[in-house]
C-alpha cells in the first residue's frame, strides 16, 4: 500500500501515482500539515487562528496584516 513519505499516512495508489515526484517519493499528502504550521509548532508559537474584534465588533487583523 502506498503511503506518504513525509507523514506515513496511507494514500490511494492513484493519488500516489499522480502526486509523487519523478523519484517516486510523495513529499506531502492531505493529512500533512503545511510547512509554515510545522515551523510555528517547532518554535513554540500557536498555529491556531483566532479572530478578534474591537469594542465596535469590527474584526482586528491578528497576523500583522491590515484589516481589509
Amino acid at each position: 500500500m502506498p503511503s506518504c513519505d513525509n507523514c506515513g499516512a496511507h494514500v490511494s495508489a492513484d493519488y500516489h501515482r499522480v502526486r509523487a515526484g519523478n523519484d517516486g517519493k510523495l513529499r506531502a499528502c492531505p493529512d500533512c500539515t503545511n510547512p509554515a504550521t510545522r515551523q510555528r509548532d517547532a518554535a513554540g508559537v500557536s498555529s491556531a487562528y483566532a479572530v478578534r474584534s474591537d469594542e465596535r465588533g469590527q474584526s482586528i487583523a491578528t497576523d500583522g496584516g491590515d484589516d481589509t
